[in-house]
């Protein structure tokens, strides 16, 4: 029994050993294909048009970067830059094919609103984001004790001025494209952001109101720090 013991061990470790190596030579036979002309073995992944896999990769669209805005419930400023360029970018993008659209689109003139809608709505989350920027440097009250640092706020609100600034052009883009899709009397299935051109065309909402009483109230704050670095803190 001792001896038999001894040459059945041997085998057995090397059909443990050379298991993996069949099971590796099979899965070569699955992953890779066998070419007639040069009798060679090249990936599957070869044989799939360079075009569809460089398409599916890289986003080229409209949609393809609107699908990239991404809003954390935690952001910084970095986050919410990286929101702007890719809005941006769609901004000079063509749209998809109507088959590809985010919504189903049966005629032309539902295409055509669409794309309005799609643009009002980019232009209102660029906006948006240019807003939060502003708020991060925006110091939204001043008391007795932030005099002493008046010249770092002062510098603080001159960036947070630039940023309400810039979001401006973006609201009055977002108005524009709110007309142009509202002359087309059909409505999408793009109900939240149909909502969003309905608001704005009734005035409900109105972001230059909003943006005028920041810069006013900005104001009122540079002039404070102003008299507060000439010498005066009243």
């Amino acid at each position: 029994m001792a001896k038999m013991r001894k040459t059945y061990i041997p085998l057995l470790t090397l059909l443990f050993l050379a298991g993996p190596l069949l099971l590796s030579g099979e899965d070569y036979q699955y992953q890779y294909f066998q070419e007639k002309d040069k009798g060679k073995y090249v990936p599957f992944s070869d044989y799939i048009p360079r075009v569809r896999l460089h398409y599916k990769i890289v986003p080229h669209y409209v949609e393809d970067f609107y699908e990239l805005y991404g809003k954390k419930l935690y952001y910084n400023e970095n986050s919410l830059m990286k929101n702007i360029e890719r809005l941006k970018t769609a901004l000079n993008c063509k749209f998809r094919h109507p088959s590809e659209a985010l919504v189903r689109v049966e005629s032309e003139a539902e295409y055509l609103k669409y794309r309005n809608l799609m643009f009002m709505h980019i232009n209102m989350l660029i906006m948006r984001n240019h807003l939060r920027i502003a708020a991060r440097y925006d110091k939204h009250r001043l008391y007795f004790y932030n005099l002493d640092f008046a010249k770092e706020i002062r510098e603080s609100l001159d960036t947070a001025e630039k940023y309400y600034k810039e979001a401006r052009p973006y609201w009055e883009n977002a108005k524009r494209y709110a007309r142009r899709a509202s002359d087309v009397k059909i409505t999408t299935d793009l109900g939240t952001i149909e909502s969003e051109r309905y608001a704005i065309m009734k005035g409900e909402t109105d972001f230059d109101k909003i943006i005028d009483t920041h810069l006013k109230r900005l104001d009122k704050k540079k002039k404070t720090l102003d008299r507060a670095l000439a010498g005066g803190k009243r």
